[in-house]
């Protein structure tokens, strides 16, 4: 491999080939920061700071109730850059998941939100992975399909909240319906006479 990497950077390559090249080539000196779900190796850009609170997130995503993580090769984090127009990628030619993080540090409700968005882009790549997607790029019903399996899997994480959440709707709902003016049913028109 090295000495592949070594002959192809001494030809010319088109920039995007090089920038390729460079990618690859640094990948296999690379160790991950921690494997997850059995073995998959987890790999963190070292340009993001707070790398490990970052594998302390997949960790704890990887062990949700009803996750499948199975033929899942790897799982990358790479820095969020402001051109890209992703916040996450299901690899299908790998089985990997790439999830993107802001390098920039983070405090208190922004730190909080840039969790949970990246907890649902997790579980919506890991959909793609289950509805074993086949084609590339973005397709809608797919979309849909993975953005459904991530709100799955955002309730399984959260068993205790999902409840409370339920059960204020439950006692609440009346009242609700009541302030909006929708009583859950279609009033029938009684005819004159």
């Amino acid at each position: 491999f090295e000495e592949e990497v070594a002959r192809l950077k001494a030809s010319r390559l088109h920039p995007l080939h090089r920038k390729t090249l460079d990618i690859l080539s640094q990948r296999i000196f690379e160790e991950p920061e921690a494997h997850v779900a059995g073995g998959i190796p987890v790999y963190v850009a070292s340009e993001i700071a707070y790398r490990a609170t970052i594998v302390r997130n997949i960790r704890r995503w990887s062990r949700t109730k009803g996750l499948s993580l199975d033929n899942v090769t790897r799982i990358d984090v790479i820095a969020r850059h402001p051109d890209m127009d992703y916040l996450g990628k299901y690899n299908l030619f790998f089985s990997g998941i790439i999830l993107t993080w802001p390098d920039d540090p983070a405090r208190g409700i922004r730190l909080w939100w840039r969790r949970i968005d990246a907890e649902f882009v997790f579980y919506h790549e890991v959909g793609h992975h289950v509805a074993g997607r086949i084609e590339g790029g973005q397709v809608a019903e797919q979309e849909r399909e993975a953005d459904d399996y991530a709100r799955q899997m955002m309730r399984n994480s959260r068993p205790v909240f999902t409840a409370l959440g339920r059960a204020t709707l439950w006692i609440l709902g009346p009242v609700i319906r009541r302030l909006t003016g929708n009583s859950g049913h279609m009033d029938k028109a009684i005819p004159p006479g």
